[in-house]
């Protein structure tokens, strides 16, 4: 009996081609390929049984039935994920981000990434207790963190009434979060602790791409005179994606 190349001849001739775990490794036009190969050289005073050719064809059959289920199940469980995702577009969430670290925000886009839904989220700034003492009094305080551009003009992003009694273990620290990267370096400015008073400097970040601070200082302690500069507000998050299976809490949208 003659060979192909690369091929090589079954253990005996009248042996039926494979097995089941070989069958397994292959997909179904490596199994078609491989049986056509055998059935040309078989020999031919001795050729397969019709039982065994039924059982190979059998096989075949097994092999694309299982092929096709794989297929039709993970078509079925991408659409059902891609659903749940786009039914999530305006709500707020809290995840996990590869880092494994917590974030939450506002779902405002969705995408697929290697069969699987990502969620893109818009992260407010936020402020929280730090894990610190600090002279902070407790009030409410309002925080602006500011930065010049090129031309001169001024922008800033606020934190808005963070309120001490909301805080979780307030040791006289805060925290503020998701500050905006920019190109220049930022100036922090911020309130007494009646959230209404002059805006003083409490820290300057020399590092344009620094997206976090923490405040320590008594509003004795502030610096300089208050900021009056005109400075165009800008409505600012971060963007951050998630895989939609570490969402681990959801607040819908509001109709």
């Amino acid at each position: 009996m003659s060979q192909l190349p690369g091929i090589n001849p079954a253990a005996s001739s009248n042996q039926a081609f494979g097995s089941a775990n070989t069958l397994n490794d292959l997909d179904l036009d490596s199994f078609l390929h491989l049986m056509i190969a055998e059935l040309q050289n078989q020999d031919p005073l001795n050729p397969l049984e019709n039982d065994e050719l039924l059982a190979q064809i059998s096989q075949i059959r097994e092999v694309g039935a299982t092929e096709k289920l794989t297929e039709t199940l993970d078509a079925v469980l991408l659409g059902q994920n891609i659903s749940s995702a786009t039914n999530l577009i305006g709500a707020d969430v809290v995840a996990l981000n590869n880092e494994g670290q917590r974030v939450s925000g506002n779902v405002r886009v969705v995408t697929i990434e290697n069969g699987q839904p990502k969620l893109e989220l818009a992260v407010d700034q936020t402020a929280t207790a730090a894990p610190r003492e600090g002279d902070i009094a407790a009030g409410t305080y309002t925080y602006e963190v500011v930065w010049e551009s090129d031309s001169g003009a001024l922008f800033g992003v606020e934190v808005e009434n963070v309120s001490t009694s909301s805080l979780v273990n307030f040791q006289g620290a805060i925290r503020l979060n998701n500050l905006p990267e920019t190109d220049v370096p930022k100036k922090v400015y911020r309130t007494d602790n009646t959230g209404e008073g002059d805006r003083k400097l409490v820290a300057e970040l020399p590092h344009g791409s620094t997206t976090s601070f923490v405040d320590t200082l008594a509003d004795s302690e502030r610096l300089g005179d208050p900021i009056t500069a005109q400075i165009q507000k800008l409505e600012y998050a971060n963007r951050v994606t998630v895989s939609l299976n570490n969402v681990g809490e959801v607040r819908p949208p509001e109709n």
